[in-house]
């Protein structure tokens, strides 16, 4: 890893592209200091050695996780072969209660989905519940994406989102932000857009969620009790759950 970063600063210095050392107060993760620095904009697609690049899709850009030949690739030739995934909207309705933060959210939706239940999609978080999320929350949901095995998350672009990208170092100014935010406006999907598939979960219902396995799909608010796998008809899923609990050294009946 030392060398990684030694070697990446390395190349900085002789191709002469921008680089947050080690001792710059910019520096950090990836998916923090590009929405911080207005590197992360509406309507671009966005792309990254890191399965969390989905992230960025708070801001309403397309963005998604890639290896380490397709960022070469990239890098060469700002171009990527992708087969077109079919398109989810999760819809949170209501409004969140006491204490439930993005993460909640996302875990509930995995809870429901599975955690290969966004598998081939592109999915897109929606409703009373999201727009009142704050930038913050919206990158939590949308990091998380890809733990429900969706290709990426976004959530449209709106006046929360325009008022966050504003004055940052790398956003436009003057006229060319004028552009960029009519642009910007244009993007949400059509009151009438049609997805391959539809999920709704009302909001007001969502508790506080924690995980009761090794995978957030194995998820429960904080008000249930651990469930018991011998009440599990399918024998695959409660060998699952068997292992889940023994893993984590937890009984069928205990209170979250």
């Amino acid at each position: 890893m030392r060398e990684a970063v030694e070697v990446l600063a390395a190349a900085a210095d002789e191709m002469g592209f921008t680089h947050y050392s080690m001792t710059d107060d910019r520096h950090g993760i990836v998916h923090v200091v590009g929405p911080e620095q207005g590197i992360t904009l509406p309507g671009l697609v966005l792309v990254c050695g890191d399965s969390h690049t989905s992230t960025h899709g708070a801001l309403g850009c397309i963005s998604f996780g890639i290896g380490s030949t397709e960022v070469n690739h990239v890098m060469a030739t700002q171009t990527l072969w992708q087969r077109r995934p079919k398109q989810m909207r999760i819809n949170i309705t209501g409004e969140l209660g006491f204490g439930v933060s993005g993460k909640d959210v996302i875990l509930a939706v995995i809870r429901e989905i599975s955690a290969a239940g966004g598998t081939g999609y592109a999915i897109e978080f929606a409703g009373s519940a999201i727009e009142r999320m704050s930038m913050e929350g919206r990158m939590t949901v949308c990091n998380m994406a890809i733990e429900a095995g969706a290709r990426s998350g976004i959530i449209a672009p709106d006046d929360k989102t325009i008022d966050y990208c504003k004055g940052r170092p790398y956003a436009p100014t003057g006229a060319e932000w004028d552009k960029a935010e009519a642009y910007w406006r244009s993007l949400p999907s059509d009151a009438d857009a049609v997805f391959d598939k539809e999920v709704t979960l009302d909001g007001d219902a969502i508790a506080p969620m924690v995980t009761w396995g090794n995978s957030p799909q194995w998820a429960l608010p904080v008000t249930e009790t651990i469930p018991d796998p011998s009440t599990e008809s399918d024998p695959l899923v409660r060998a699952d759950m068997e292992a889940a609990l023994d893993y984590k050294d937890l009984k069928p009946g205990m209170a979250i």
